[in-house]
């Protein structure tokens, strides 16, 4: 299992760039996206930040595949590690990144 964290740090790596150390609380994110959401929404405007955007961040982004593996025999081919590596090549072939 890996979760949002340990993920950014697998991306991190593989882009050879540091690791996000800083980590700000969630509470003035999510006020700001009400705010946006309470201000933008009555003028038809997309709001930049809202509230489910900052959920994403605080809820528990780790998945298993051990169901995937008993019920339908799935055995990963690349590892998550080069699976990363891969993407990334892919961003930067593509000049997305």
């Amino acid at each position: 299992m890996t979760t949002l964290d340990e993920l950014v740090g697998l991306i991190a790596d593989g882009a050879g760039v540091p690791r996000p150390g800083l980590h700000l609380p969630v509470w003035p994110f999510w006020v700001a996206g009400a705010a946006c959401e309470a201000i933008c929404r009555p003028l038809r405007i997309e709001p930049p930040l809202y509230r489910r955007r900052v959920d994403f961040f605080t809820k528990s982004r780790a998945f298993r595949i051990d169901r995937a593996r008993r019920e339908l025999g799935f055995a990963p081919a690349i590892a998550l590690r080069e699976g990363i590596r891969r993407t990334l090549a892919w961003y930067k072939e593509h000049q997305w990144i």
